[in-house]
């Protein structure tokens, strides 16, 4: 009985030996899965299975979102066409945002501060609720209850 309490206390003392040698950065981090270039049509996509949609709202065009590390990570976003600005007579049809997110529980809200199309001459808006899937490795943008945006990485 004693050499097998010995193994179990040798084995418990290069558990922990091991625990203090790895840094604290590599443990995994909740917050990484949103880190990265994402990708998405701007059209209505349908929450259960991601098919688009566009008679629900949208335009059809490409939408890019970068999102950096961190707890308040940084946040960009760009759509190719924004039917806000074209139909507003803007001389720019590309609308910009940047901003900051927060994380709470398994979401990141993201507030952008500044928007506009071509350049930053908007105010802000807030309240962007995203949801990492890291079994699809996708983002999910409610807007309604069964309609938002799948974002998908960029390669």
């Amino acid at each position: 009985m004693e050499p097998t309490r010995r193994r179990i206390g040798a084995l418990i003392v290069a558990l922990l030996t091991l625990a203090a040698l790895v840094p604290a950065a590599a443990a995994a981090d909740p917050t990484t899965g949103f880190t990265g270039t994402w990708r998405t049509t701007d059209c209505a996509a349908w929450w259960q299975d991601g098919h688009l949609d566009c008679t629900v709202f949208g335009d059809g065009s490409e939408e890019t979102l970068v999102i950096g590390p961190g707890e308040t990570p940084r946040a960009t976003l760009q759509d190719s066409y924004a039917s806000v600005c074209a139909n507003g007579g803007s001389p720019s049809t590309r609308w910009l945002a940047a901003g900051t997110g927060e994380y709470d529980d398994v979401f990141l809200w993201l507030t952008f501060n500044k928007s506009g199309c071509g350049t930053f001459g908007m105010g802000g808006y807030g309240g962007v609720q995203l949801y990492h899937d890291a079994g699809s490795d996708t983002i999910w943008e409610g807007v309604t209850e069964e309609w938002g945006y799948m974002w998908y990485r960029a390669h």
